[in-house]
């Protein structure tokens, strides 16, 4: 089977133009490993070349985990990439090293310095002038195997969707080829390819579902293939109409500093408030993989329970499903430095007072202590009313809803233990001006 019918054949041409995933003119960087689905992708590559105007660059990474096989597999890419005149970058990346400093599995450090990799091969050719995109090898074998490793490790709608075609500025053409069609079309033109030896070890949970699952599937039904992917395929389109209404819903839900509106998530289908956490959250970490399906199903559980929750998410950040609203805090973020300025005066009746939040009067012939700014203490209270009646920090923080990993943290002006300034929130009324006041302090905050 020449090239040219190979294409034809598997549709490769009406399945890369369905997602626009190459248009004229493009820089492409081939993730080049030797393997077989890697080098079907350079020849299908190199025969849309012309048609497309093409500029290609391949870029192949040694692992250092093979030891010679690996060198050999690096080898033959060069001379494959020099035959046939592809610019070619090589890369030996130590990933024991990295997954030791990491403590990531040897699969995910391997396929973060990859795609690593890649993009940065892609940003070159961008500076360079093309508009360009990183293709990638996977096939429907590998798509298969990924949603029953999915559904195996329990998934949400996202996991089910198998593998995407395109995201970003990355390109799978070859996604609904089967691994046997590469195979046979190889052959059958004698071309070479290298083999690593992992993929035949079941050590590893898709090896096993590669080796032991996939051929009984295969022997249920011969077109198992075909039926997953046109399963994902009707899957993503699911997803992308839930993902569009869990948009929408986080717009309605926004608030500021990067908070949502607690009612509105609680209140919309499960099925979409759950796609738009899942959304929300993946905004504070490096990759959506990161929120779990645990995760997401924990907050909504909440979300209907008076008081305050926290959920802990990976990478030290804690959801906190607050009174009426939900947010993600950062525990290793430094905090604010808070600046406080003084002046002392004397006071003239009519005065204005001043209306800014951070910026206070208090009547100094009533403070009978040093003036003190710190955090809460127990014993702290403030006068809530002009008859003197008191009532503690803590009540007042609970009856304000000021969240709980906030109390600490909130300063406080004190005489002693009475507080005469919760900064951002009330004044006790024993400080306030008043017709005997005959000297004012004024406090400014700020933070650095």
């Amino acid at each position: 089977m020449t090239i040219g019918l190979f294409l034809k054949k598997k549709k490769i041409r009406e399945y890369i133009d369905r997602y626009n995933m190459i248009n004229r003119g493009d820089g492409v960087v081939i993730g080049l490993s030797g393997g077989p689905d890697s080098v079907c992708l350079f020849f299908v590559l190199l025969a849309l070349k012309q048609e497309y105007d093409l500029t290609l660059k391949a870029v192949h990474i040694n692992h250092m985990i093979r030891g010679k096989d690996a060198d050999e597999d690096e080898e033959y890419v060069k001379q494959l990439c020099k035959e046939f005149e592809v610019p070619l970058e090589s890369l030996h990346i130590d990933i024991p090293l990295l997954v030791k400093e990491s403590g990531r599995s040897l699969e995910e450090e391997a396929r973060i310095a990859r795609y690593d990799a890649f993009e940065k091969a892609a940003n070159d050719m961008e500076e360079e002038g093309y508009s360009t995109k990183i293709a990638v090898a996977h096939n429907a074998d590998d798509n298969a195997e990924t949603v029953l490793f999915h559904m195996a490790r329990g998934a949400g709608l996202d996991g089910m969707c198998g593998i995407a075609p395109v995201r970003g500025i990355v390109i799978r053409p070859l996604l609904e080829v089967s691994k046997k069609d590469i195979l046979n079309f190889l052959e059958e033109n004698e071309v070479g390819y290298c083999v690593d030896g992992t993929n035949s070890q079941v050590d590893y949970d898709r090896n096993r579902i590669r080796h032991n699952v996939m051929p009984e599937l295969l022997q249920i039904n011969e077109k198992a293939l075909e039926h997953i992917s046109e399963m994902t395929t009707r899957l993503s389109q699911v997803a992308e109409y839930i993902s569009l209404e869990a948009n929408g819903l986080l717009q309605m839900a926004k608030l500021d500093d990067n908070k949502l509106r607690k009612r509105t998530i609680a209140t919309a289908p499960r099925v979409v408030a759950s796609q738009a956490l899942k959304e929300y959250i993946s905004r504070f970490m490096p990759y959506q993989k990161d929120v779990a399906a645990c995760h997401i199903d924990s907050i909504l559980d909440l979300l209907r329970e008076d008081g305050e929750r926290q959920v802990q998410l990976p990478y030290n950040k804690t959801m906190v499903i607050s009174y009426e609203e939900l947010y993600v805090i950062d525990k290793d973020m430094p905090k604010a430095k808070p600046i406080f300025n003084y002046r002392e005066f004397d006071y003239e009746q009519g005065m204005k007072y001043p209306t800014e939040i951070y910026t206070k009067w208090f009547d100094c012939d009533r403070i009978t202590d040093n003036v003190v700014i710190r955090t809460r203490e127990e014993g702290d209270y403030l006068c809530i009313d002009s008859e003197g009646n008191r009532k503690s920090i803590q009540d007042y923080f609970v009856d304000e809803k000021i969240p709980r990993h906030l109390r600490d943290e909130v300063p406080l002006v004190c005489d002693g233990n009475h507080v005469m300034w919760v900064v951002g929130h009330r004044v006790s009324e024993y400080y306030k001006i008043s017709t005997n006041t005959t000297r004012v302090l004024e406090i400014k905050y700020a933070e650095e």
